[in-house]
């Protein structure tokens, strides 16, 4: 009779970057809206709550928390010797989020109109299909840099309330520049999305950087590649605008982990 050698951990730590036992290494913060990177050169399957992760040739993967992410998770690694499992029980530090009141905004950009809801529609339907699209790639994106320059205007997680009527709350990070503010692809990756004159987000571009990480792009005035491109970090991708349900010009910038928005603050943050 066999019996699988199981050794489990339980990580409680909020640090940056750690390790355990020399074997499995965390860069991130185990928190909502969270986001880490993890290594183990010995792994053969990840699993983060039952979830297979995507294992690049050096054993490097990544997971994240949604904003409102429960207070537990498991990591479960699989390695060379398959009786041999290493599972971490992973406690999520809770954020805290601020609320943002906004009035004397028109009633369109509040709640838009019957009329508009057939366009809405196909637009959400749009960026549905691109999400699911799946970027397969082996190199990992090691690194992720900021998409433009200028002053943070809006923040992750922030639960908005417009004419006092409650939203949903805000899911990426907006910086303010003036219009035609150059933007830059914020890894390299493939164009999923490129497409102008949508109701909500206008000028739209969503890269699939592989690992089910993607980034998107949203207001911009001029976009400058197409979908199906294949783009390299730092290249420009378009320029700053308004467009669509915007108070002015700046970047909305989301990141998603496997369809779910991460603060992309934290994502900066492993890069350094």
């Amino acid at each position: 009779m066999f019996y699988k050698k199981i050794i489990s951990f339980v990580v409680i730590l909020i640090s940056t970057s750690f390790a355990f036992s020399n074997e499995t290494t965390f860069n991130g913060k185990f928190v909502q809206g969270g986001i880490v990177i993890g290594q183990n050169k010995l792994a053969k399957k990840v699993f983060f709550n039952e979830k297979l992760l995507q294992i690049s040739k050096d054993g490097f993967f990544i997971f994240g928390f949604g904003r409102d992410h429960k207070s537990s998770s498991t990591l479960k690694i699989i390695k060379d010797n398959r009786d041999d499992i290493l599972k971490y029980n992973l406690n999520i530090e809770k954020s805290i989020y601020k609320i943002e009141k906004i009035n004397g905004l028109p009633e369109k950009m509040v709640t838009p109109g019957p009329e508009f809801y057939k366009k809405i529609n196909k637009d959400r339907a749009l960026i549905k299909k691109s999400m699911n699209e799946k970027y397969i790639v082996d190199e990992f994106p090691l690194t992720f840099i900021k998409p433009t320059e200028g002053r943070i205007s809006g923040i992750y997680g922030s639960q908005r309330i417009l004419n006092g009527v409650k939203k949903n709350p805000h899911g990426g990070l907006d910086i303010a520049a003036p219009e035609g503010t150059p933007i830059r692809a914020t890894a390299k990756g493939k164009i999923v999305l490129a497409t102008k004159g949508l109701y909500y987000t206008g000028n739209i571009v969503i890269i699939d950087h592989g690992y089910d990480i993607k980034s998107m792009y949203i207001h911009m005035k001029d976009i400058s590649i197409k979908t199906g491109d294949l783009v390299e970090q730092g290249q420009a991708i378009g320029t700053v605008g308004s467009t669509g349900r915007s108070t002015g010009p700046h970047l909305h910038w989301n990141i998603y982990w496997n369809k779910v928005r991460i603060n992309p603050k934290h994502l900066l943050t492993i890069s350094k």
